[in-house]
């Protein structure tokens, strides 16, 4: 657990989601690398206690701390712990990784060309993510949702878009399978996020961010592509459905 005597480097070291979280409360990362945490506060009339709050709730996050099994969990449970869970961390942490390969691409893309290409790939992600999470709320979860319920209780689903839930399951698996290729193509012109010798404290947490973001997009996909796709396409089968003409 971080405390408020650590340097910020120590810190971004010890917890990956560490420096996305300090920089949404504006700490440069770089110039104050070497600050105890607590003085970083004190000379950006921050509170070191909601820092620490803040940092403690993401270690408790990367642990996963009393996660249930997702094969018991019903559906609209399912849906509810992806969203509070991992669309939260996407919308959390997918924008401060943008800004921070764009603020290293400005100051290191001369020296490393990769870093300007890296800056665009996340930039992309982060449009394409933030969009596509948009959707399954908006559209996808809510009508998986109300399937459920119909299943459930009685009554016809109502009108949708689509034919088929199939149909806008197969676009966000889509959608998936981008975000990977993009992952791939991330580790492959960083050589698997190896840091030079020169990398800066920026350089180290945007490495270090876009690989324990990684990890929680593979069990985000999962969760969705494996568990939950499945079921709702299993659900909109059962004699029971009926849809509104």
């Amino acid at each position: 657990m971080a405390t408020g005597t650590q340097s910020i480097r120590e810190i971004i070291a010890q917890q990956s989601s560490a420096a996305a979280i300090l920089q949404r409360f504006e700490l440069d990362l770089c110039g104050l690398a070497e600050m105890p945490l607590e003085q970083a506060c004190a000379e950006m009339q921050l509170s070191v206690d909601q820092v620490l709050e803040r940092l403690s709730d993401g270690e408790a996050s990367e642990r996963g701390d009393g996660t249930p099994d997702p094969l018991q969990m019903s559906t609209a449970r399912l849906i509810q712990h992806i969203v509070r869970v991992h669309h939260s961390k996407v919308r959390r942490e997918i924008p401060g990784l943008a800004a921070m390969a764009q603020k290293l691409a400005e100051k290191r893309g001369d020296q490393a060309s990769e870093l300007k290409k890296v800056s665009e790939l996340v930039a992309t992600l982060r449009d394409e993510l933030l969009a596509h999470i948009e959707k399954e709320e908006q559209i996808l979860f809510p009508y998986v949702m109300r399937l459920e319920e119909q299943i459930d209780f009685g009554g016809a689903a109502e009108h949708v878009c689509f034919r088929s839930v199939a149909q806008p399951i197969a676009m966000m698996m889509r959608e998936h399978d981008q975000a990977n290729i993009i992952f791939i193509e991330l580790r492959q012109l960083t050589d698997n996020f190896a840091l030079p010798d020169w990398a800066c404290t920026t350089h180290k947490a945007l490495f270090a961010g876009l690989q324990a973001f990684e990890q929680d997009l593979c069990r985000h996909v999962y969760l969705e592509d494996e568990i939950l796709f499945p079921r709702a396409i299993a659900l909109e089968a059962k004699p029971e459905y009926r849809r509104e003409r």
